[in-house]
């Protein structure tokens, strides 16, 4: 078994464990499930292989990543089972993808690659004191679309170009982050997705998914 699986076996097993436990302490009264928005920031980039981006029939194979900033927003049900524990699916619109750079002969070219998903994570946050807590799940994305721009030497030669079709449709990735809760029901979280489908639909390459995403939200 690959560690990409094997992480996300620990994430699956790990919040078992969470629900089993608390559950086994749970208090007799604790917070009603409630709804709330969230939305934010998140540094994106790919890792492993290199995908190449063809410019005037020529592939252009890149040297290194280069992150790129793109935007989430959705909503979410926190959904108590206990004093210290709930749980917490939602849905949200992200935008993902990533930055490449290649230098050749005194000549520097740039990439992005602008991605759109809708993800579906389902997190266990365990409240540990005082409004912090931590929280771990999956999270399963559907690629709603992609395009790419390239600048060579500063100056823009493809604007927008689709490439919907050549990044996979799926997603799946373990999900770890710390947040803070308010008594006033506004919360912030900062964590991490480790994507474990290639996002390579081509099938030739093994790139995946990276992204750090900061969140601020309201729980009604």
């Amino acid at each position: 078994m690959n560690t990409q699986a094997q992480l996300l076996r620990w994430t699956i097993v790990m919040a078992i464990f969470l629900v089993v436990t608390n559950t086994a302490i749970a208090q007799e009264t604790y917070p009603s499930s409630k709804f709330g928005i969230r939305a934010g920031g998140n540094a994106n980039s790919w890792t492993n292989e290199f995908p190449a981006l063809e410019f005037e029939g020529s592939l252009i194979y890149p040297d290194s990543w280069k992150v790129h900033m793109g935007g989430h927003a959705g909503i979410y049900f926190n959904i108590r089972l206990s004093q210290l524990v709930a749980l917490e699916p939602g849905i949200m619109y992200t935008a993902k993808g990533t930055g490449a750079i290649l230098t050749d002969g005194g000549v520097t070219a740039e990439g992005t690659i602008n991605s759109n998903y809708i993800d579906f994570p389902l997190y266990l946050r365990l409240y540990v004191a005082n409004g912090f807590n931590i929280y771990i799940g999956p999270q399963f994305s559907y690629h709603v679309n992609s395009n790419f721009d390239i600048e060579v030497d500063g100056t823009k030669v493809i604007d927008g170009e689709d490439t919907t079709n050549t990044i996979s449709e799926f997603d799946i990735a373990p999900v770890l982050g710390i947040g803070y809760e308010f008594d006033s029901g506004l919360n912030i979280s900062l964590g991490g997705e480790l994507g474990l489908l290639s996002v390579d639909g081509i099938g030739n390459l093994s790139t995946f998914n990276r992204n750090i995403r900061f969140s601020i939200g309201y729980t009604f």
